[in-house]
């Protein structure tokens, strides 16, 4: 219920998106309200935040006595539920938590600092960088003079460095990064996300050409080269078909490797199939089952060598001459490319991979920088000095000295000594529970006064609140009923059948000629709804045109033929020959054998618009058949059966549609009309209570307010 809910309750009444909005009139204590119903006042903050809301996801601009009327409707029913008591149950206290402790996140954590963020990484994400870099490990909780050395050591190399000695030699002697010593440090092209965020950083701002400060990872100190920068190429996605290198290839087998990939390029450019030739020729075991489609990949996902080629293809569907790379040959095709998007299409996507990445730890960290500051958060230093002096006592001793001292106050509120003992733990160290404790409580305390200090996360409660009390008032008032109330929904359905109609519908042929020659023919249907198959011919032994038939021979692509049979034949011969003639057509699905005294046999082999007549006419691409409502803005409106409308595609070739039939509106059965009615039954509950509701309370509006509120939203 709880996942039907949260679908359901943002599109009872307002979609519940977003965290801000602008706040143009807030509540004070001089403040009147809007309205009121009975004794409840809604005030002015509320009704505009829901009206801001409303229209951004509408897209358009709602006049505001018309949104009024909504809303008055909807508190309505909010305090009918309250009157009801849905706010006191286990069930909705338990619901509307669950909800709260979700839309509290963005103010407690990431929000402070994630704006910021996500518009830094999509910046970085329009540049690829070029990078070489030395690294001297460390690693994060080694001693501190192991640390020293590190620093040391790397030190000493940018000193080289600046003295003019070449960043890939002392990549080659100094660099403690293994790969350093076949690619001279060289890391390629990156973006964001594709290397550890103080990495990243450095990089970005450092300038082409220059080399970064010391900077430190989790892996230890590096120095990093911008070697270049260029705009982004985006992502792509190809395909490949690979000849491996065997283990310890020498330089025949590469020779070899070579040789084989070379003879699957010159397939492809004869024409041979490519998901075919992946398939039986790419060693890649992975990919070769569906063609050799590879993952979408940016810069510096694939070896260098493929990368530039692969990058540089730009018609869908083009293949790469051979190329190899340091597992074997390949040749690539271009499946797709893409820019990045923009920031606003971007943004929810990269504000969720930011939460997964190192930076969710600095944001952090900025996040309870900011608290300290906007909640003036004070230390005692002779607190701190106190504790650090007596060395990693137990809890006990500590208590012992009854120690009522502050600690450091938030804003006006006072943590002592002994309030941060009762919960330290021994085996810990004693500043990293220090730390801990600072940033439980500026967080706990930021939580207890979120509603004084942003009011959009007031009204954004409210919203959650009112739509929990608006979810279960309506499925106990409204929606329970539709589906409980069989015989009253009937009834409806009875005394308001002449609003379930169906559409007027028209059978529509389509044929699609590849060659104009062959249209003449088809601008009429033979029969009403049927169209030629074959050609007219004669044959002066009609035993030879059973054959034919049989052997579904070559006869196709004109009218009908007639069969002119012998003059010297007898009358009880030719119906002997038309009854075997009708014997060996009664089988095929499109035959109309017509008999004549004129010592004639008419043939017309007939098909409706579907794949047959296609399969039997050369000049046509395809045919289809279908039944089609007739809107109200319908081209076949009014149309006669037998009109057809012209049309040349996008490719150049021409089309007919054919009106064949037309079916006038029908009365609905009560299972057809189901779904609308089902809506127009809800529609007329609500209706009849809200009817009731409004007999109930008493509903004033505030037109002084109301006239305050246009101005303001005009302006």
């Amino acid at each position: 219920m709880r996942n039907i809910k949260g679908l359901v309750i943002p599109l009872l009444f307002i979609f519940i998106s977003s965290c801000k909005t602008t706040q143009k009139t807030s509540t004070s204590k001089d403040t009147q309200p809007l309205f009121t119903i009975d004794s409840i006042s809604v005030y002015p903050d509320e009704f505009i935040y829901a009206y801001e809301k409303s229209n951004k996801n509408k897209g358009e601009i709602e006049p505001i006595e018309d949104y009024l009327d909504l809303y008055i409707d909807f508190k309505l029913k909010v305090l009918e539920a309250k009157a009801e008591g849905i706010d006191t149950t286990e069930a909705y206290i338990n619901e509307l938590n669950g909800y709260l402790e979700e839309i509290k996140k963005p103010y407690l954590t990431a929000e402070k600092v994630n704006k910021e963020l996500v518009n830094e990484t999509y910046e970085r994400l329009q540049q690829e960088i070029n990078a070489s870099h030395i690294l001297i490990r460390v690693e994060r909780d080694t001693k501190a003079e192991d640390t020293l050395k590190a620093y040391q050591k790397i030190s000493k190399v940018k000193s080289k460095f600046e003295s003019g000695e070449s960043f890939e030699a002392l990549a080659r002697e100094y660099s403690e990064d293994p790969s350093a010593q076949n690619n001279n440090g060289l890391l390629g092209w990156f973006t964001a996300f594709q290397m550890v965020y103080p990495f990243e950083s450095a990089a970005y701002q450092t300038e082409k050409g220059e080399i970064s400060p010391i900077i430190r990872t989790q892996f230890g100190y590096h120095i990093i080269k911008v070697n270049d920068k260029r705009e982004t190429l985006g992502r792509i996605k190809i395909a490949h078909i690979m000849k491996r290198f065997p283990p310890q290839a020498s330089a025949e087998d590469s020779l070899k490797t070579e040789k084989a990939i070379r003879e699957v390029y010159e397939k492809l450019n004869s024409g041979e199939n490519w998901f075919i030739l992946a398939t039986k020729e790419s060693d890649d075991l992975s990919t070769k089952d569906n063609g050799g489609s590879l993952p979408w990949f940016g810069a510096g996902n694939l070896p260098s060598s493929l990368e530039s080629v692969a990058f540089e293809l730009e018609e869908e569907g083009e293949i790469s001459q051979p190329v190899k790379s340091p597992y074997g040959w390949h040749i690539l095709k271009l499946e797709d490319k893409r820019g990045v998007g923009s920031l606003e299409s971007m943004r929810e996507s990269l504000s969720r991979r930011l939460q997964r990445d190192q930076r969710s730890e600095l944001k952090e960290v900025e996040v309870i920088k900011k608290l300290k500051a906007e909640n003036k958060f004070r230390k005692n230093p002779e607190a701190y000095a106190l504790l650090k002096s007596t060395g990693n006592l137990s809890i006990d001793a500590f208590k012992k000295k009854e120690l009522e001292v502050t600690l450091f106050t938030i804003s006006e509120k006072t943590y002592t000594i002994n309030d941060f003992l009762s919960g330290y733990d021994s085996t810990k160290k004693l500043d990293s529970e220090l730390e801990r404790y600072e940033k439980f409580n500026l967080i706990l305390y930021e939580e207890n006064n979120l509603e004084s200090k942003y009011p959009e996360y007031r009204l954004l409660r409210q919203e959650y609140k009112d739509g929990l009390l608006l979810f279960e008032i309506m499925n106990q008032k409204v929606w329970s009923k539709i589906g409980e109330d069989t015989l009253t929904l009937k009834k409806y359905y009875q005394d308001n059948q002449n609003q379930y109609m169906s559409n007027a519908k028209m059978k529509v042929a389509r044929i699609l000629f590849t060659d104009t020659s062959s249209i003449k023919p088809f601008k009429q249907p033979i029969k009403g709804t049927y169209f030629p198959l074959t050609e007219e011919l004669e044959y002066d032994n009609p035993q030879n045109l059973i054959k034919k038939i049989k052997l579904n021979d070559s006869i196709q692509e004109k009218i009908y033929f007639s069969l002119k049979l012998p003059k010297n034949i007898d009358k009880n011969d030719s119906v002997k020959l038309f009854e075997d003639l009708n014997q060996t057509f009664s089988n095929m699905e499109v035959v109309n054998l017509i008999y004549s005294d004129e010592n004639k046999i008419y043939l017309q082999l007939l098909s409706e618009a579907n794949e047959l007549l296609a399969l039997n006419n050369k000049r046509i691409e395809s045919a289809s058949t279908e039944i089609i409502e007739l809107t109200e803005n319908s081209k076949w409106n009014n149309k006669n059966e037998g009109y057809y409308i012209k049309n040349v595609t996008k490719n150049g070739l021409i089309e007919l549609k054919y009106a064949l039939k037309s079916y006038p509106p029908m009365q609905k059965t009560f299972d057809e009309s189901r779904p609308e009615l089902m809506e127009d039954f809800q529609k007329h509950l609500e209706s009849e209570w809200l009817k009731e509701l409004k007999q109930k309370y008493d509903v004033t509006v505030n037109e002084k307010v109301l006239n305050k509120i246009n101005t303001e939203i005009e302006e």
